[in-house]
């Protein structure tokens, strides 16, 4: 294929992903939004809140690791697509649930496809994606959850929740997940096949790996950031500090949308500076502003500029923790897997885990100590980042210059 035939086709299938993500974005985001709305209406306690945050999330983790393994070996086409319209489906059933274990078990269901989506997602955009925009392009994909999902996702769901109630928003966007299955339908090929077939004790293996056993670490720490805050900053703002159903929204806009310009600054900056000082910096940023949103006290104005800085440095990194260097450190051939198997212990503990705990605590120490914890994920997200060996092309190919560039032509400068 012509190099300007490829270069659109990369930017084609790039975005129809991204789209793809920001549907299992509203998917996800939204349970949150609503449970001002729900709580009441299902007569929820605090671990069956916490239960409902991870009610994709066991599923997911296991369908991402089959999903990524099985993309491997059968192709990303077959394996994605089919993924993608049960994606659609559950999420228009959820709109249908009429009690906690309904809504349990749909969300149970739809986890199913979410996490096929993001293993097979992430290795095919690594595999069309030419190496200088690797970072980038993984960013890209991951915004479209953050930028569609939460920051167009907060007006939206809170908007249509107002006009229509909230039963009526998730076949909507079910609906919109089904049409962007039939684009990709229509353009999506195959990235080419490996010599090597994906095998499962390769794959395994990488457990024995110090660096990929770091950004696992990392990854579920990040999860946990992301999860607790979309399940239980809403209760905070609206329990706690006071704030209506209208100013939570904002706040979370803010906070995504500011985490959408993170997504695509912070993997372009990991580009030229490393992956791992771009997480390290950010992590400890976002900690430090979330720190602050929680203890502070503060007006509507200056929840919003801490959400975006939380949002901005929290998001940012979650391209690099878990898509950019764990695909970096694989072989074309185990990818699927490797993205699958790292996800799968990040979304066990950060996304199922974490919240069930947080859940549980709410019930006993409120809400706001809950939201803390995500706090602690960012300095544990910055601890386990400097453990992770680099893997940037940009400056791998740097370092190997200056390596192989003798002593004394440096200190000359020839």
């Amino acid at each position: 294929m012509p190099v300007g035939k490829l270069a659109r086709y990369e930017l084609t299938i790039v975005a129809l992903l991204a789209l793809f993500w920001g549907c299992v974005g509203l998917n996800r985001f939204s349970i949150g939004l609503i449970f001002p709305l729900i709580v009441p209406e299902f007569h929820l306690v605090g671990w069956q809140v916490g239960l409902l945050i991870s009610g994709t999330s066991i599923t997911w983790a296991i369908s991402s690791w089959i999903g990524g393994f099985l993309s491997d070996r059968h192709g990303r086409r077959r394996v994605l697509l089919p993924a993608v319209g049960f994606v659609g489906l559950m999420t228009g059933a959820m709109g249908g649930a009429w009690d906690f274990l309904s809504m349990f078990i749909v969300r149970d269901l739809l986890g199913i496809g979410d996490g096929v989506g993001w293993a097979v997602g992430q290795a095919t955009i690594n595999e069309e994606s030419a190496p200088s925009r690797r970072g980038i392009n993984q960013g890209v994909f991951t915004v479209g959850y953050t930028l569609i999902g939460v920051g167009v996702g907060s007006y939206i769901i809170t908007w249509l929740t107002s006009l229509w109630g909230w039963r009526l928003v998730f076949p909507v966007i079910g609906a919109v997940t089904l049409v962007i299955l039939v684009a990709l339908f229509a353009f999506m090929r195959e990235p080419q096949k490996h010599e090597t077939q994906a095998d499962w004790r390769r794959a395994l293996g990488l457990l024995k790996d110090p660096s990929i056993i770091a950004v696992t670490i990392a990854g579920c720490a990040a999860l946990t950031w992301l999860q607790i805050f979309v399940g239980f900053n809403p209760l905070f703002l609206t329990k706690i500090r006071g704030f209506s159903f209208a100013e939570v929204g904002i706040i979370a806009s803010i906070w995504g949308f500011s985490g959408a310009a993170g997504q695509i600054l912070i993997p372009f900056a990991s580009e030229h500076f490393g992956r791992r000082p771009a997480a390290f910096v950010s992590a400890g940023v976002s900690a430090a502003a979330l720190a602050l949103y929680i203890l502070g006290g503060y007006e509507i104005w200056s929840m919003r500029i801490l959400a975006g800085i939380c949002g901005f440095c929290g998001f940012g990194l979650l391209p690099i923790v878990l898509a950019t260097c764990v695909s970096e450190m694989v072989s074309d051939d185990i990818r699927g897997a490797a993205l699958g198997m790292t996800n799968f212990f990040g979304v066990l503990i950060g996304t199922t885990l974490m919240p069930l705990i947080g859940g549980v605590l709410s019930d006993q120490i409120g809400f706001g100590p809950v939201l803390g914890l995500a706090a602690v994920a960012q300095i544990m997200v910055a601890g386990s980042i400097l453990r992770v060996r680099e893997t940037a092309p940009r400056l791998l190919t740097s370092m190997e210059v200056s390596a192989k560039t003798p002593a004394s032509a440096r200190r000359t400068g020839a």
